[in-house]
């Protein structure tokens, strides 16, 4: 009954104003004068009801492609940003896998320093080193650890932020040159710098951290390594 009584009103209303478009929908409608008058006030408030709910079902069908098109617009958005985040977690799992893997690394030369040989020669604008070993799984280390820290260095990703020398030389990493060659046993490398003050910790770096590194093993990566003094350069 509901139905019937909206739909005859909706004729009426049709019929009197004529098609219902879009510019007719959103003009605000008078039902009250649209309805018959011989209505009685109950009925011609329930058709009132009725009518205007069927207005809002089947006349708008815009909105709810609007609503549906928002749906599917948060879903996009939504799906992007879960896009995103996975991206974010991708890069940083492999930042901390390569951190992890410079670690053990690290680990492995100070654990098997005595089988490391290194020679140190300054230049006037820096060093030049030879590290070696005769066994051959730490002279692949050796040059894993070289490449790893030169890459380190070129990006700008500090290591034993606590010690007071490698803090200087990651802030001047700018100023570093390094080259790397693979000899027998393991690498020669030459370190230099056009900044005095930068060749010092260059020189610091190879004589007071690296070979004491090879020298004494895990015990001396516990300790800091002092700035060179005033002069050394």
């Amino acid at each position: 009954m509901l139905a019937a009584h909206a739909q005859s009103g909706l004729e009426h209303i049709t019929h009197t104003t004529g098609p219902l478009d879009a510019e007719t929908i959103d003009t605000p409608l008078n039902l009250d004068l649209i309805l018959p008058r011989v209505a009685p006030t109950a009925m011609r408030t329930f058709l009132h009801f009725s009518i205007s709910l069927l207005l809002l079902l089947f006349l708008s069908p815009d909105v709810f492609a609007q609503g549906q098109g928002n749906r599917h617009r948060q879903g996009t958005h939504q799906g992007q940003g879960r896009m995103g985040q996975g991206t974010h977690q991708g890069q940083g799992q492999g930042r901390m896998q390569r951190r992890g893997e410079a670690h053990n690394t690290i680990h492995a030369l100070l654990s098997n320093h005595e089988a490391i040989e290194r020679r140190v020669e300054d230049l006037p604008n820096g060093v030049k080193t030879w590290t070696t070993s005769d066994d051959e799984e730490v002279a692949v280390l050796i040059r894993q650890h070289v490449r790893q820290m030169k890459a380190r260095l070129e990006s700008g990703r500090p290591m034993r932020r606590w010690d007071p020398l490698f803090a200087e030389v990651f802030a001047h990493a700018d100023a570093i040159e390094m080259t790397i060659e693979d000899i027998p046993g393991g690498v020669y490398v030459v370190e230099t710098s056009t900044d005095p003050e930068v060749v010092a910790l260059i020189r610091q770096h190879a004589h007071r951290a690296v070979s004491e590194f090879v020298e004494r093993g895990m015990d001396r990566a516990h300790e800091p390594t002092p700035l060179p003094e005033e002069g050394d350069s």
